[in-house]
């Protein structure tokens, strides 16, 4: 196992950002204001070779170790609850790292394909503390699919609120070369497989961070052929060489010993981007929605450019929410108060606007990021985020 000492992981960070750093204190603070999610494990790694932190880095370094700890913990009581529901990347990948490093824990991503049983778990974790917080609705191959979040506060008042992500949906892709898949491909029952195709498709809504190069080096750098080869199948299957390229390039540029996946990598990604292509263009059957799914795309990526955020912006006010989504786009839900349950998610119009009644109440719908409030027509828009009981406190996260 790559053992990756202080002096490795402040590499990756330069690798990463293209910035020079001389002293600790530079190397934390570009830690800080770029990669935000790869202080833990920077820390963690300073206190390991016997760098004296000081008592408020100390104190910060516990409060991950706690995080980590917490989700640690509700994992354990919902997998004996629901019978271990496959979680993508998080605690799999933080059993990888070598003690002890700390890796970062944003949320719990679960893919719960039986929409009744999403719906179980999601009342369970509300009668356990959870807020409901948003959710998204798309419709995929004719069927409604939705991601839900839900989020809870800490005892720390300063601390990030506790987050769980609850998909129907096995892989989004980004719905133009690559499409949504209800199931896993069959490689991906490998966990080091699976881990890196949630990891690589992160890369259609960020650059690769310097955590995804610790997470990946640490999948791959011990890995057996037999695993290597699991990999390498899922990643063509899916279709992702083009950023397991981008990848692999920077994982040498930092210096990882991490043996590449097998095949000619050149050919795989030109074959990877031509596949891509022709897929696209099967959608060019219904070439509006295509353009839509991709100034979406470009949207929610942050790269839309000024043209982009105008086109999108005359799109939200051209466009009611029914058609947005008959075209493929993500829907993004905001929970309403009141009495919206049904047994199943069921869409309704009213008012012309799209309405989502659930399990766990109602949402309204919008394909932007902003609403008329007399669109709600008197409905009270609720944050989902739940504060605990003082009988339901957990113990103190540091």
């Amino acid at each position: 196992m790559i053992g990756l000492t202080s002096g490795e992981l402040e590499e990756i960070l330069a690798t990463v950002t293209g910035q020079d750093m001389e002293t600790p204190g530079e190397v934390l603070y570009v830690a800080r204001t770029d990669q935000p999610s790869f202080v833990a494990t920077l820390l963690s790694a300073w206190e390991r070779d016997g760098r004296e932190l000081g008592p408020g880095l100390a104190h910060d370094l516990a409060r991950y170790r706690g995080r980590v700890a917490f989700y640690r913990d509700l994992h354990t009581r919902i997998a004996a609850t629901f019978g271990n529901p496959v979680t993508f990347k998080g605690l799999e990948v933080a059993a990888r790292y070598p003690e002890p490093l700390v890796r970062t824990m944003n949320d719990l991503d679960y893919w719960v394909p039986d929409q009744d049983r999403l719906w179980t778990i999601v009342s369970w974790l509300v009668e356990d503390g959870w807020g409901v917080h948003s959710a998204t609705f798309l419709k995929f191959e004719g069927r409604l699919e939705f991601m839900v979040s839900m989020r809870r506060l800490p005892d720390d008042p300063y601390g990030l609120p506790y987050t769980v992500e609850l998909s129907t949906l096995a892989m989004l892709g980004d719905r133009v070369g690559i499409p949504a898949r209800r199931t896993l491909p069959p490689p991906c029952e490998e966990p080091a497989a699976k881990n890196l195709v949630a990891l690589l498709l992160e890369r259609f809504e960020q650059p690769f961070r310097a955590r995804d190069l610790v997470d990946a080096a640490l999948q791959l750098g011990d890995a057996p052929k037999k695993v290597l080869n699991a990999c390498a199948l899922a990643v063509h299957e899916v279709g992702l060489w083009p950023e397991y390229a981008e990848l692999a390039s920077l994982l040498e540029a930092a210096s990882l010993d991490v043996p590449r996946l097998p095949g000619d990598l050149r050919t795989l990604t030109r074959m990877g981007r031509l596949r891509r292509r022709a897929t696209a263009v099967r959608g060019l059957r219904r070439p509006i929605d295509l353009a839509l799914l991709e100034l979406q795309n470009r949207m929610m990526a942050g790269r839309s450019g000024t043209l982009g955020r105008h086109a999108w912006r005359l799109t939200e006010r051209k466009m009611d929410s029914k058609s947005a989504l008959d075209a493929g786009l993500v829907l993004f839900a905001l929970p309403v108060a009141g009495d919206h349950y049904a047994e199943t998610a069921t869409l309704r119009e009213r008012g012309g606007t799209l309405w989502a009644d659930t399990p766990a109440g109602g949402f309204v719908l919008v394909h932007g990021d902003e609403i008329d409030e007399s669109a709600l027509e008197g409905a009270e828009a609720t944050g989902g985020l739940a504060a605990k009981d003082e009988d339901t406190r957990e113990g103190d996260d540091t």
